[in-house]
């Protein structure tokens, strides 16, 4: 396992913004705008073209696009709660609260 791993500490910094500091002190900062455009849940990741966790009998998208929440609000993190020992989850300003973030998923997003 990485020595950053497991985090010792995540701070919400703004609603823009957490700082993670890590086992071995270091820290890094993610913005809500990276956190959000990378969500892993299944949702968000058929939205970015990958198909990995659709159903194969899954029927015909609408062509309807219904805009429930503008933009900013969707990038406006409102919470973060644990899961287990193994991750976080957190809650946006359009009410999305499904993708947990793994620790080691942090890690990596801290370091592309």
């Amino acid at each position: 396992m990485n020595s950053k791993l497991p985090p010792k500490e995540i701070r919400k910094l703004s609603e823009h913004e957490i700082q993670v500091t890590w086992a071995d002190n270091s820290i890094n900062q993610i913005t809500s705008e990276v956190l959000r455009k990378l969500c892993p849940c299944a949702v968000c990741k058929a939205e970015r073209g990958d198909t990995s966790h659709e159903k194969p009998l899954s029927p015909k998208k609408s062509s309807l696009s219904i805009v429930e929440s503008t933009r900013e609000e969707s990038v406006e993190l409102k919470t973060i709660r644990g899961v287990g020992n193994y991750a976080i989850a957190l809650e946006w300003g359009d009410r999305h609260d499904d993708g947990i973030y793994t620790w080691p998923y942090l890690l990596e997003l801290v370091q592309s």
